[in-house]
C-alpha cells in the first residue's frame, strides 16, 4: 500500500474501537508515519533468482523494518513490506481485557513512555495512550493490524512469523488468536495459509494443535539438543540461534532436517556474509533487523551466483572477530536461555513426553 493510501487511511481514523479479540486497527492509526520516498521494485527471497537456481532463503523482517521505525509497530510492518520482504516476524503479549499486541518486551518501560507488565494491565483506559519513545512516535498494535497489513494490495504472499511468548498462558493466547483470525473475510485462504506459530517451549505444543491445528509450529531455540529433544515430533520446522547454527553441530543438525523435511530458520542475521551463509546453508528463511541488506546479497546472487556461493577469506575470519561466535559464549547464552524459559514457563521435562504430530489441518 502506498504511503498516500496509508496516509488517507490515517486521516480517517478517529475512535477507538470496542474492546474485543477480534477489532480492528490500532485506535492512534492516525500516528503511522511513512517515507515520502519511493522504494526500487526488487523481490527477495523465494523468487528472488531468475534461470532456475537455487532458491534464496525467505527474508523475514525482525519486528517488523526495525532498523529505521519503532519495532512491531504498524509502521514497522508497513515499510517492511514495502522494501519488500517474505515475511513479518512479529511477538505477541495479551492484556487483562484480551486483547493481543504486538510488542517483544514483557514490560513497557524500556521502549515505550509506559510502565509496567503488559500483562496485568488493560487496554482500554491505559495501553491505548501507551507510545513509543523512539520516533516517530507509534501506538501499540493490535494483532488485527498486522493481519491488516498482510492484506494490503501487494502483500498477498507475505509471510507471518508469531513469537508466542513463554510467558503467556497458551490455551488463552490460541483461542484469542483463532478469535482474530476469523473476523477477517476468507480468513481460511487468505490468511491462515501464511501464518507460523513459533514456541520457545513444549508446554505450548499441545494447545497449539489443538486450537490451531492448521497453523505450522516452528520451534524457537538457542540449543539445538533441546530442539531436538523436545521438539522434533511435533513441529513443522526450527527458527535457530544463528551462531549455533555456525557450528559443526549446527550443520549438521540442518543436514538432519533437510533430511527428515524440517525447515531451518536463523535469527537474528544482521551481516551481509552471515546472510550470504544462510544461503549457502540452504536454510528456509533467515530474520534480519537489516532488510536493506538483505536486498544488497540478493542482488549479489542475482548477478553472479556462483560467485557468491563460494566462502572468501572474510567467511573464515569474521567469526573469529566476534565473541558471540565461540563456542563458550553460545553455550552461555543458550544457558541463561533455558534458564530463564524454565523459570518463566517451568522445566522442559515436564513436557518432555509431548508429541503432536506433523499433520496440518485444513482451517474452517
Amino acid at each position: 500500500m502506498s504511503s498516500i493510501r496509508i496516509k488517507q487511511l490515517a486521516r480517517s481514523a478517529t475512535s477507538t474501537p470496542e474492546l474485543s479479540a477480534s477489532q480492528r486497527s490500532s485506535p492512534a492509526l492516525q500516528q503511522v508515519q511513512t517515507p515520502e520516498e519511493e522504494l526500487p521494485s526488487f523481490v527477495l527471497g523465494a523468487a528472488a533468482l531468475s534461470g532456475g537456481r537455487p532458491r534464496l532463503p525467505e527474508c523475514w523482517a525482525h519486528r517488523g523494518n526495525s532498523n529505521k521505525y519503532p519495532e512491531n509497530t504498524k509502521a514497522s510492518f508497513i515499510e517492511a513490506c514495502e522494501l519488500g520482504v517474505d515475511g513479518i516476524e512479529t511477538d505477541l503479549h495479551i492484556t487483562t481485557d484480551n486483547v493481543v499486541l504486538c510488542f517483544h518486551d514483557p514490560e513497557l518501560d524500556t521502549k515505550t513512555d509506559g510502565k509496567g507488565k503488559i500483562e496485568l494491565q488493560a487496554w482500554r483506559g491505559h495501553l491505548e495512550h501507551v507510545r513509543t519513545k523512539q520516533a516517530p512516535v507509534q501506538p501499540l498494535p493490535f494483532l488485527s493490524d498486522v493481519l491488516e497489513v498482510m492484506l494490503y494490495p501487494g502483500n498477498e504472499a507475505v509471510k507471518l512469523n508469531l513469537d508466542c511468548k513463554v510467558g503467556i498462558d497458551p490455551e488463552r493466547l490460541f483461542v484469542l488468536i483463532q478469535g482474530v483470525l476469523t473476523t477477517f473475510d476468507d480468513w481460511e485462504k487468505r490468511l491462515a495459509p501464511r501464518i507460523i506459530l513459533g514456541l520457545w517451549h513444549p508446554k505450548f505444543l499441545l494447545p497449539a494443535a489443538r486450537h490451531l491445528p492448521y497453523l505450522p509450529r516452528y520451534a524457537i531455540s538457542m540449543t539445538l539438543a533441546d530442539a531436538k529433544r523436545y521438539f522434533w515430533n511435533s513441529v513443522h520446522g526450527f527458527s535457530m540461534y544463528y551462531e549455533g547454527l555456525a557450528t559443526r553441530e549446527g550443520q549438521l543438525f540442518i543436514a538432519e532436517c533437510k533430511a527428515e523435511g524440517r525447515s531451518v530458520c536463523a535469527w537474528t542475521v544482521n551481516t551481509k556474509e552471515g546472510m550470504r551463509e544462510c544461503a549457502r546453508w540452504g536454510i528456509a528463511s533467515c530474520i534480519t533487523d537489516r532488510p536493506d541488506r538483505w536486498r544488497e546479497v540478493a542482488a549479489e546472487f542475482e548477478a553472479d551466483y556462483e560467485g557468491a556461493m563460494k566462502p572468501t577469506l572474510q567467511t573464515f575470519l569474521l567469526p573469529w572477530l566476534s565473541r558471540t561466535a565461540y563456542s563458550f559464549d553460545i553455550a552461555r547464552e543458550a544457558k541463561d536461555d533455558k534458564e530463564y524459559l524454565e523459570r518463566e514457563g517451568g522445566r522442559f521435562e515436564d513436557w518432555g513426553d509431548v508429541q503432536t504430530g506433523l499433520q496440518i489441518a485444513g482451517a474452517e
